[in-house]
């Protein structure tokens, strides 16, 4: 065990060697093609400074260790219902079941959360934290007796709705932070509940007749057909797991990529809106201000359609995917340089900005740049925006919502949809595509027993030129590998 996690749990504090690591000097600038980004290693230091301090006071804990809490505070502390912070009191509607509920796809998304902290900074600590609420969801959140998994925990015992009454979403994202743990460690226990998890999701979800995954199988809401009950399996655990997972699993997974690739493109998608629609059927699902008819959803959608492509090799997937990308991105652009959230009436923009819709574009923008580095021009004007307005530099995370003029709207800066996963993943795919940028090698950390055939850098390709193995303290068995990457794409 670190001594951090000696030190009476206090917030956390970063090893010298992470300090020297991270250091490098804010005025540094990527120069590529005439377009000025903040240099890869600046990306670790948004991580470490700006977005982890949130995530290490104690309450951000649970009892016991992993029992990750919904809701707290902007300033980390659990809310006390008696007497509620400010943020709490009026909370947008964010506050749904309770203040006491937990629900399953947050803990997974704050369990994600450490384990993209650990791959970028490499501090065991951190993926101690990552396994507390692997072990906790394992044991808490998963059903053997059914295969499903709970959507709320109270008291730790699943709190509803009936197994086939959740949704499809919220089964995914009960995924993503084993899945993490596993790109990380490759724990065939882990495994074996993921795989248990997503047999129980496509074996009783996919609809022949429809010909797409039910949002869910029985209750009210069995009818609405819903993109993210599609697209949530693809980014919450499928990309990230197919390309390392032992056959036959490896085979049929990508199989089952290329088959929701296909429903999202031919079921979801506008041809002319040239957007992915969130829902279909409802009376207003094809008009401005519908349910997820925003450019987050599509971002995320082209993102992962490219990614697919690439993976098995379906070039139409990657050029229809691309050519819709550059489309979206030059529409999402506002005339300050900042994004936009979604189309309005009458063609125009939300000025406004969501945190993950903020992030989906920046990915979709670095991912789009590596094989056309002219792509990353909008960055140069995104980036800064987002390390400025976006970042609660008091309280540390990002916030939810900003105005187009840059001021926070300051509500609670997590609670049922909002966690560390979108902040997360961001800091760690503009690392690694800055890296990539600026021609420099990528270096992340994994908790092997030993060097897998197949190691890759999250949802890209990569030569891997370095594996060095250190001890991993906490870990029996396993040693820290610092890996390095480069030719990413």
């Amino acid at each position: 065990m670190t001594l951090w996690l000696r030190a009476a749990r206090a917030p956390w504090v970063p090893t010298l060697a992470l300090v020297l690591s991270a250091a490098a000097p804010r005025g540094a600038l990527v120069q590529e093609a005439g377009k000025n980004l903040p240099p890869g290693e600046r990306w670790k230091e948004h991580l470490e400074q700006d977005l982890l301090p949130f995530w290490t006071v104690p309450d951000a804990f649970g009892t016991p260790r992993g029992n990750f809490p919904t809701y707290r505070c902007n300033d980390g502390r659990l809310i006390d219902p008696e007497r509620p912070c400010p943020e709490a009191r009026d909370p947008r509607g964010v506050v749904k079941e309770g203040l006491e509920e937990q629900y399953v796809r947050m803990m997974g998304r704050q369990t994600y959360f450490y384990g993209v902290a650990y791959h970028l900074l490499g501090d065991p600590a951190l993926l101690e934290l990552a396994k507390d609420g692997v072990d906790y969801l394992r044991r808490h959140a998963l059903e053997a007796g059914t295969g499903s998994a709970a959507t709320l925990l109270r008291d730790g015992e699943p709190a509803g709705p009936p197994v086939l009454e959740r949704t499809a979403q919220d089964l995914a994202y009960a995924q993503v932070g084993m899945a993490m743990y596993y790109y990380l460690t490759r724990d065939p226990e882990v495994l074996r509940d993921i795989v248990r998890l997503k047999h129980h999701i496509f074996e009783n979800y996919w609809d022949e007749g429809l010909g797409m995954l039910r949002w869910t199988v029985r209750g009210e809401d069995r009818e609405r057909k819903e993109l993210v009950a599609q697209l949530d399996q693809v980014n919450a655990y499928l990309l990230l797991l197919t390309p390392i997972l032992p056959e036959p699993e490896r085979g049929q997974w990508k199989a089952d990529l290329v088959r929701l690739a296909g429903v999202m493109r031919s079921r979801f998608f506008s041809p002319k809106e040239h957007l992915f629609f969130g829902t279909l059927g409802a009376p207003d699902s094809e008009k401005p201000g519908a349910r997820h008819n925003d450019f987050g959803h599509t971002a995320k959608a082209l993102w992962m359609t490219e990614r697919i492509g690439r993976l098995v090799g379906d070039q139409g997937l990657v050029a229809f995917a691309t050519r819709e990308a550059d489309l979206l991105l030059r529409r999402a652009q506002l005339k300050d340089g900042s994004w936009g959230s979604r189309p309005l009436a009458f063609g125009s923009i939300d000025p406004g900005k969501e945190w993950w819709i903020y992030a989906e574009l920046d990915q979709l923008c670095a991912t789009r740049a590596l094989a056309d580095r002219e792509k990353a021009r909008p960055l140069s004007k995104t980036y800064p925006f987002w390390l400025k307005n976006m970042v609660d530099h008091e309280g540390h995370e990002v916030w939810g919502f900003v105005d187009g003029e840059g001021t926070p709207k300051r509500g609670l800066k997590i609670h049922l949809w909002k966690s560390g996963y979108h902040s997360a993943e961001h800091a760690l795919v503009a690392y690694l595509t800055t890296q990539a940028l600026a021609h420099e090698p990528a270096t992340l950390y994994y908790a092997f027993s030993s060097l897998p055939d197949e190691v890759r850098p999250y949802y890209f390709a990569g030569e891997m030129k370095v594996a060095v193995p250190s001890p991993l303290p906490g870990f029996e068995g396993r040693q820290r590998f610092k890996v390095t990457f480069s030719g990413l794409r």
